[in-house]
């Protein structure tokens, strides 16, 4: 099915006429990812200048754009009944309400689909300078469906964002859950209060610089593969974008990488980002690095590459990093001289290697993640494009609120991190936990055991099937790092079922949460 084009014309009118002059009302600035946001909350800080006065006011439910719009930047305002916005700044009010579905319009306008409409119309020289008129803006025609189609739409793609969020946050659990084994095996490793034997990381390793990129590079007749500072992050690496360099073969010889190589950032404009690093994969022959990359080849009798890489991301190697750089033009910068000094506990190399067993278990777990994540992306991608061309069959997706009532008992997840609910769990350990790895039947009651436990726990916070799996997954993997299993599908039934019973038995009872708009469970205490 498809729909009849509607221009913006015939939906939207300018608005932000009205100035903060003195009120105090909240500051709200536009993110690329997060749409509108309350600089409060996302900065922890207030970013605006000292006089807002001539700030606009967007009321509830009016459209902010911002800049580059082809980026997205751009938001709905539904959390006040008014805030401001920099009056840089375009705000637009719904013509009619009730013809409007906020959330998928706000999707449309974020979409791949209209930023390339947005680009293709913006004018100006400078790339991040372009702008859009306003009678160009008002001109664009839109998929317009009518409304309880753009409910489901909107709700068709806010559950795959909700799974694509959860993956998110599973991985993050997973990283948070090394740095933990990590503190937990070698306690603070710059302040060394288990008394390790402590030596320069360049009395123990080969340390070098890599190769300056210059434009006389491109005459070279031989090049290679080369790594710079955007691939490289704290304790992973980012491939997807490989450039390559003219080099001789001196060069290719001196600074081919080996698997195994730890790679530090040695400058950046945050000074948090300087002294990064991750270990070498090897998955690229004959590749090589820039001189903003500082490469450590430890020596593997004294130092495994994966705790050195550990221990200058923690914290404190962080800040040993941080004291040793140097801000020159707004840049930060560390040396190899400075990676040579810097000091290393060095605990039994049998020690360090337990922990590399461990980090390699987490990463396979954290590999499957990712993929099911990226899976997840190119889904809501091919979803949304089929959903704004009319070509979905919208009579197989629910209304919110209305379908089977097992989906409405369960489905209504409150997408909130662990972090954001101030809940941390706390599953324990039993004599059926390794039968469990191997036995549905065993898992099954461990799940129920560990369920009741987590009901008990909660409090206030509402109950969440996904946090309790990521939860359940992560002190699986951390109570058994040798067993590369993973909570799937019928865990998932089996924890289902036991919802459905604790609402019968009155141990869980729903409820509405009136700012979120959603129906949420909650433990009963007794």
């Amino acid at each position: 099915m498809s729909w009849a084009p509607k221009p913006l014309s015939e939906i939207l009118d300018q608005s932000g006429r009205h100035r903060a002059g003195d009120q105090d009302l909240p500051v709200l600035s536009i993110t690329m990812k997060h749409g509108l946001v309350d600089q409060a909350e996302k900065f922890k800080k207030r970013v605006a200048s000292s006089d807002t006065s001539n700030y606009r006011i967007a009321y509830k439910n009016e459209l902010v754009v911002g800049f580059p719009i082809d980026e997205g930047v751009l938001g709905f305002q539904t959390k006040y009944p008014a805030g401001i916005v920099s009056p840089a700044y375009d705000v637009w009010r719904l013509k009619e309400e009730t013809d409007c579905h906020i959330p998928y319009l706000e999707r449309y306008l974020r979409s791949s689909q209209a930023r390339s409409l947005y680009a293709l119309r913006m004018q100006g020289a400078v790339a991040r300078r372009r702008s859009l008129t306003k009678t160009d803006f008002l001109n664009l025609e839109i998929p317009f469906p009518p409304i309880y189609d753009q409910v489901r739409i909107a709700h068709l793609l806010g559950k795959v964002e909700g799974l694509i969020a959860q993956r998110k946050q599973h991985l993050q659990q997973l990283d948070d859950l090394l740095k933990s084994v990590f503190l937990d095996m070698f306690g603070d490793p710059v302040r060394n209060g288990r008394g390790w034997e402590t030596h320069s990381l360049g009395s123990i390793s080969d340390v070098q610089g890599g190769l300056q990129v210059t434009s006389k590079r491109n005459d070279y007749e031989m090049d290679a593969p080369y790594l710079r500072v955007a691939n490289v992050y704290r304790d992973r690496l980012n491939l997807n974008e490989i450039k390559r360099i003219g080099l001789t073969p001196a060069e290719l010889s001196r600074v081919r990488l080996r698997k195994g190589d730890l790679l530090i950032v040695e400058g950046h404009g945050n000074p948090e980002e300087i002294g990064r690093s991750a270990v070498w994969d090897g998955s690229i022959e004959n590749c090589v690095h820039q001189n903003h990359l500082i490469r450590v080849r430890v020596d593997s009798s004294q130092l495994t590459p994966l705790y050195a890489s550990f221990f200058i991301n923690s914290p404190s190697g962080r800040q040993q990093m941080f004291r040793a750089g140097k801000t020159t033009s707004g840049l930060n910068t560390i040396s190899s001289k400075n990676v040579k000094e810097t000091m290393v506990a060095v605990p039994p190399i049998g020690f360090q290697n337990q922990f590399a067993a461990i980090v390699e278990k987490v990463e396979g777990i954290k590999s499957r993640c990712q993929q099911s994540l990226t899976d997840l992306e190119a889904l809501y991608g091919a979803l949304s494009q089929q959903a704004f061309k009319g070509e979905l069959d919208l009579s197989r997706v629910p209304m919110p609120g209305v379908g089977l009532e097992e989906d409405k008992a369960v489905a209504p997840e409150p997408l909130h991190t662990p972090a954001e609910q101030g809940l941390a769990i706390n599953l324990p350990n039993t004599d059926s936990l390794l039968a469990a790895l191997e036995s549905t039947e065993v898992r099954e009651g461990l799940m129920a055991q560990w369920l009741e436990t987590y009901r008990g726990q909660l409090g206030s916070t509402p109950f969440s099937v996904q946090h309790f799996m990521a939860a359940a997954q992560t002190r699986l993997a951390e109570l058994y790092p040798d067993n590369d299993f993973a909570l799937g599908a019928n865990d998932y039934e089996h924890i289902k079922a036991w919802v459905f019973d604790a609402l019968a038995a009155g141990t869980l009872a729903q409820a509405f949460d009136d700012a979120g708009n959603r129906i949420e469970l909650k433990a009963v205490q007794a």
